[in-house]
């Protein structure tokens, strides 16, 4: 699934919390994971990946999904590799949901789709740069 407009696919970080009650308390937990060919978020490899002004690149292989062989190659902003791996579950579908990272575009995992990875990240983190020297720019500008 991909994003067409105004549409995020569909993401365990999406679906609401299944809530058991016992009887000492409440407990959440996390919807079933998704059956194949859908990637279980929790079993996971990475097996490459690149940080570079702020975003993050990883190849990751889930098991248990079966278009191209579990092999995945996402995209990430704001958050390095040890952060991603510590929110326990690393979902490829895109998500609105604040409290988890969630990754702002995927690639075909093959080397052509590594090297787009790659130039979309030089691509936006030299906008950035840009885009902050302008924000500089304006602001000395107004402020003399």
């Amino acid at each position: 699934m991909g994003v067409g407009p105004f549409h995020y696919s569909s993401s365990t970080y999406d679906k609401p919390k299944v809530v058991y009650q016992t009887v000492e308390k409440i407990v959440e937990r996390p919807v079933p994971v998704p059956a194949p060919p859908n990637p279980n978020p929790f079993n996971y490899q990475i097996v490459n990946s690149i940080e570079e002004g702020g975003y993050l690149i990883i190849l990751i292989q889930y098991p248990d999904c079966t278009n191209y062989e579990g092999r995945k190659i996402l995209v990430y902003k704001g958050v390095d590799k040890a952060h991603l791996v510590l929110q326990g579950s690393i979902d490829p579908h895109f998500s609105e949901n604040k409290e988890k990272y969630s990754p702002i575009a995927r690639f075909v995992p093959t080397i052509e789709g590594w090297e787009m990875a790659i130039s979309l990240v030089k691509s936006l983190h030299k906008h950035d740069k840009t885009s902050n020297n302008r924000k500089n720019s304006q602001y000395s500008k107004t402020s003399k």
